[in-house]
């Protein structure tokens, strides 16, 4: 399956929903016997997410539950990663010895910046951002993210920028604090991930790979240069760049 263009415009840049099932923002099929429908309707259960993320500047700093506290604070448990695709600055996770009290007086005192680690990604690095984790996207960073199916995101700061009606964005200090994990380490990049909601791997392809099946399983893949045919069951497929395209592999 190939989808139709779904970018969301937001007041630091876009994101794009490059394969989604939630129910905010279906993805909606752009071929095949399915054409016109949404991802939704036809994969009702589907689990996660896939985002381009175009930051012009910098997205609030944010944090997302995972499964225990979305019970307590509310909202979808949300688990992510980032693959950059334009390299730029990183914030995810909080500096040695912070703690609750640290937070609400760095929010209070406009200097968040102060207990946030700062990674300087170059491009492809690769980051898991775990449901807990403090983060937040820099300036003029371009991403890829796989992510749980969820829209839930509690903002903990923003910067001091004001939204499209002049006004600060709200903000979600209470429930961010119910959801922060101050056990999580500060991630380091790395190229491949694998979590119990998701695996992404980056590939090469030079010339032709087959892919084969050890069980039944979806693959997603993001095409992010040049022109790439698929060729499944006799059937090809020309996809991107900077497409993605979604297929069910049967052993």
């Amino acid at each position: 399956m190939k989808f139709e263009p779904n970018v969301h415009t937001l007041v630091w840049g876009s994101e794009s929903w490059e394969i989604s099932a939630h129910s905010s923002s279906p993805s909606v099929i752009a071929d095949g016997v399915e054409k016109g429908r949404t991802l939704a309707e036809v994969e009702p259960e589907f689990p996660v997410l896939a985002k381009v993320i175009d930051a012009k500047t910098r997205l609030s700093v944010q944090v997302h539950p995972n499964e225990r506290t979305a019970l307590i604070a509310g909202g979808e448990p949300k688990t992510e990663m980032w693959c950059v695709l334009e390299p730029g600055p990183i914030y995810a996770g909080l500096k040695s010895g912070v703690g609750a009290s640290e937070v609400e007086s760095a929010i209070a005192d406009g200097k968040f910046e102060d207990i946030l680690v700062k990674h300087d990604a170059k491009k492809y690095d690769t980051f898991f951002i775990p449901g807990g984790l403090v983060h937040a996207i820099g300036d003029g960073v371009k991403l890829y993210e796989v992510q749980q199916s969820s829209n839930t995101t509690y903002r903990l700061y923003d910067w001091g920028r004001t939204g499209a009606d002049g006004k600060p964005r709200e903000l979600h200090i209470a429930k961010s604090l119910e959801c922060i994990d101050f056990t999580l380490g500060v991630p380091e990049p790395v190229r491949n991930v694998k979590c119990e909601f998701f695996d992404f791997t980056q590939h090469d392809f030079p010339e032709e790979r087959e892919v084969t099946a050890e069980s039944d399983y979806l693959l997603v893949y993001e095409v992010e240069k040049s022109l790439s045919t698929l060729l499944r069951r006799g059937e090809k497929t020309l996809v991107g760049p900077g497409r993605v395209f979604l297929t069910a592999v049967s052993k």
